[in-house]
């Protein structure tokens, strides 16, 4: 089994903290370095200016010169001649330092007690050099000065190693000290920095369903405000794409209730009928009913696949006219058996609009079935195509009780349904209308009808060019 990736918190602490420890520790060494460096440097100049001091003092007669019992010493089979010598007892927290002085003849004249058995330094060794001498390592520096006198003057490395020490002691101890006090504060700090992931959590777990209040972006951080911009766009998407489910279902139940209704009456007619020629008449226009049921519910798939943007459709020309008989024509039954008369007028010369004729069919279907429903039996229905002034304009009018202009604004919210009327199934046509005007960018008016009584509905959309 796979391990839990880490959290973004612990991942962003110790990537931090990687970053600086790959900073610091090479920084802490290079600085360790640049400093001994410079240490050195300057324990070598005060060293060689301490020589140089030395052998000025010799050259003036500031160090008395006596004869003093200087251990012999045999190095190559030659003698080494009396000097003074210079007894050495450093504290403890001084260096131990340590000088030879030889005259222009090579003879030594002067030696403090821890290098006078040193052997005479010869030109080679003039300068800076290191030398191991009774199990201990010395810094020397020699030089020839004006008066010819050869001056060797030599510090313990002791000192320089202490010294050593505590620069490593100096540039370690910070860092053993602070990084896990960097780790702690790092982590504070970044679960701080992520506290805006923490609040964007804590406001979707307390969003109820259905809710499309955006979750807040003004206030989020830069980095942050994209992905709750995207966030939000996908939430209404969700949200629009259960209300488009919900839709569905109620337009099914809508859409479907007058094929049905048209094939129960039929198939009741054909039950009760004698006349074998009636009945084979009946159930013939059973079976177109069916026809136009699965035509319906297919249109109906079409339509919900449209309003989701799933088809890729586009417009095309539609001549409106024939849009309108076809509706007129499934709509037969329901004409027939309320007696109502309606009629179609319009140019001779073909309307057309570019569209998506499952809309427009739809659009049609409903307007003139809630007029042929809300009207009377032997009423009057008027359907008028026209245009004008470069759009088609569609007018279809009833003599049926209307709608008070104080509610007409209403009507197009889904479910509504007048209160007066008796009729059942109000709730969704004009609904399923609206959406199809939007999908073609045009415009619906609900008005008072020239029959005398009753509601004219008038729709304005771009007519195409002849």
């Amino acid at each position: 089994m796979s391990a839990h990736p880490a959290s973004l918190r612990t991942r962003l602490t110790w990537l931090i903290i990687a970053v600086m420890i790959v900073v610091l520790i090479p920084l802490g060494w290079i600085s360790y370095r640049r400093e001994l460096r410079e240490m050195n440097e300057l324990l070598d100049g005060r060293l060689a200016q301490a020589g140089r001091t030395l052998g000025t003092l010799i050259a003036h007669g500031q160090i008395p010169m006596r004869d003093a019992d200087l251990p012999d010493v045999a190095q190559s089979g030659d003698a080494r001649h009396h000097g003074v010598v210079v007894s050495v007892h450093p504290h403890n927290y001084e260096p131990e330092v340590g000088f030879q002085a030889y005259d222009p003849h090579g003879e030594l004249i002067a030696a403090t007690s821890n290098l006078a058995d040193l052997p005479t330094p010869t030109s080679d060794e003039r300068g800076f050099r290191d030398i191991q001498h009774e199990g201990r390592r010395w810094r020397t520096f020699t030089l020839q000065n004006r008066a010819n006198l050869v001056i060797r003057i030599g510090e313990r490395s002791d000192n320089r190693q202490d010294i050593a020490r505590g620069l490593v002691i100096e540039h370690t101890l910070p860092l053993l000290i602070g990084l896990p006090l960097l780790a702690l504060l790092v982590s504070l700090a970044v679960k701080r920095g992520l506290r805006p992931v923490s609040l964007l959590t804590e406001l979707l777990d307390k969003r109820t369903p259905g809710s499309r209040t955006p979750m807040p972006a003004e206030v989020a951080p830069c980095e942050i405000k994209p992905l709750i911009v995207a966030l939000n766009q996908q939430l209404e998407r969700l949200e629009d794409a259960l209300d488009r489910e919900h839709r569905f279902a109620t337009d099914v139940a809508h859409e479907l209730r007058t094929p049905l209704a048209a094939t129960m009456i039929h198939l009741e007619s054909a039950m009760i009928a004698d006349d074998p020629a009636e009945v084979e008449f009946t159930v013939r226009h059973a079976q177109q009913s069916m026809a136009r049921l699965g035509r319906r519910i297919e249109q109906i798939l079409a339509m919900a696949r449209l309003e989701a943007g799933a088809a890729s459709q586009q417009r095309t020309p539609l001549d409106l006219a024939r849009i309108a008989t076809e509706v007129i024509e499934e709509l037969a039954p329901l004409i027939v058996e309320k007696d109502i008369a309606v009629s179609l007028n319009h140019d001779d010369q073909p309307l057309h609009v570019l569209g998506h004729e499952v809309a427009l069919t739809a659009m049609f279907r409903n307007l003139i079935e809630n007029a042929l429903r809300y009207t009377e039996a032997e009423g009057q229905v008027d359907v008028a195509i026209r245009r004008e002034a470069g759009q088609a304009v569609i007018d279809i009018c009833d003599n049926g009780p209307g709608i008070p202009t104080d509610r007409r604004q209403a009507v197009f919210q889904r479910f509504h349904r007048e209160v007066e009327s008796a009729t059942r199934g109000y709730g969704l046509g004009l609904s399923i209308v609206q959406r199809a005007i939007e999908l073609h960018d045009a415009s619906i008016e609900l008005l008072e009808s020239p029959l005398g009584r009753g509601l004219l509905v008038r729709i304005r959309m771009a007519a195409q060019a002849h």
